[in-house]
Formats: C-alpha cells, structure tokens, sequence
C-alpha cells in the first residue's frame, strides 16, 4: 500500500544531533533537577539518565517519582534561543516539499519547541500539524499506548500507509509492531528498520513516496 502520511519525530531527527540543541537542553534539565528540585549536583547526571533509561524521558521519570509540574518543566528545560543554534535548511525543506503525504510532527516535545525548531530550520509550512507531549497526555514514545492515539492525531487512513521517521530505533520499534512503515536516521543501531544519515536523504532511500 503507497504511504500516504509520514510522522518526523523532531530534534535530532529533523537536524543533526551535532547541533548542541540536545547539549543545551541537557544542561536546562540539570538545571530544572538543582533549582527547581534541590537535588544535589552529584546525583543529577545518573538521576536524568536513569529516568530516561526507564521511562523514556526524565520528564515521565521525574513525573511518575516525584510528580513535578510538568508545564512547567517542559517551559523551563525548552528556554533557550534555537534560532542561534539552529541554521535554516533549504535542502530539508526542498525534500518535505517534495513529498505529497500529509506530514506531521510527532514529537516527545512541546508544541511550543517545535513550532520554534521548526520555524528556525525555515520548515513550518511543509507539515501539516504537530502532534506533542501535550497532546499525548505527556505519554512519552517509546510507550507503546501512545502510538495508537498519535495515529488517531494525525487522522492517517491505515498502519500500512503510514510512515514514522525518528532517530532512535526504541522509538520506532513498536510502530512496527503496529504495522507501520519505519525509517531510522542518524548512527544509532538500527534494530533491523530501514536507516538513512539524514532526513534529505529520504527520496533516494524510498524514491517510491513521490513516484
């Protein structure tokens, strides 16, 4: 069956993992843990990586322990200037034009992060909704509950027509379990899904989506 939507996770997924975004936004959490939460320097870098490890993001990991205000977090950790970070990409916006399918962000971030990344990378107008933390009830991929109402979200037609692009193979794992189609970018092992380098990659890779 021909995809007919495709769902972008967002950072590091969009853009490349070198650009410090995810360096940045390591230090706000970190910051969030000690300001915030008054825990000690010396337990913040295994207490995020232990939360990330069993919950699929410190935030449902200091949610589900400690039950922060999780508004307020995701305010806090995504202050940051991205503009300066992040450089627009005509390439990647000529490959999202390109493709006919109905496009959505589909992302363990906020909508107000995304919409600034994506304005940033000079490719808001290329998707047609974003699908966030918010809207997901703060349920974090890799759950597998959150997939079936990321699905409803973006209104696609069928598992098989559907196309889920993230940088992390946990996270792709169980769209296939669902039926969906997957692609991994970036270096990470790929779990035996489909693996490009970069999302201007993508028509080489499946010259099919606009065939």
């Amino acid at each position: 069956m021909a995809i007919d939507t495709i769902l972008f996770d967002l950072d590091n997924t969009l853009y490349p993992a070198t650009s410090q975004i995810w360096e940045a936004t390591v230090l706000r959490i970190e910051a969030f843990m000690r300001e915030r939460m008054n825990i000690a320097e010396e337990d913040l870098a295994h207490l995020r990586l232990d939360y990330l490890e069993r919950y699929g993001t410190t935030l449902s990991g200091l949610y589900q322990e400690h039950r922060i205000d999780r508004d307020e977090y995701l305010h806090f950790v995504h202050d940051m200037d991205i503009a300066e970070l992040l450089p627009a990409n005509p390439a990647l916006a000529a490959v999202l034009t390109a493709l006919p399918q109905r496009k959505l962000i589909f992302t363990n971030a906020s909508r107000a992060h995304a919409e600034r990344v994506l304005a940033a990378l000079g490719v808001a107008t290329a998707f047609d909704g974003i699908i966030s933390l918010e809207d997901l009830d703060y349920i974090s991929k890799p759950d597998p509950g959150v997939y079936p109402l990321a699905f409803s979200l973006a209104r696609a037609t069928s598992a098989a027509g559907t196309l889920f692009v993230d940088d992390q193979a946990r996270n792709l794992d169980p769209a296939r379990a669902l039926g969906w189609a997957t692609v991994l970018v970036g270096n990470q092992p790929n779990g035996g899904h489909p693996h490009i380098e970069r999302v201007e990659d993508l028509l080489v890779a499946m010259p099919a989506l606009v065939e």
